[in-house]
């Protein structure tokens, strides 16, 4: 997988995120987990709060959250 060092430096695993307005309505706001790199290069595999599966999302609509 192309890139995925890459992520894995911006978003380790267990990072929590919170999604930017950009993403749309839907999903503006969420927070959640990083479980891994996507398949797509720029894709991370994400399971938001509260859901039961994880969904895949291109890194530029993830803002990480400090804690």
């Amino acid at each position: 997988m192309a890139g995925s060092a890459e992520h894995e430096l911006k978003f380790p695993s267990g990072s929590r995120i919170q999604i930017e307005p950009t993403a749309g309505p839907r999903l503006a706001g969420r927070t959640g987990t990083v479980i891994g790199a996507g398949y797509y290069p720029k894709s991370l595999r994400v399971i938001l709060d509260g859901s039961k599966g994880p969904i895949t999302l291109y890194m530029d609509y993830l803002a990480r959250i400090d804690t």
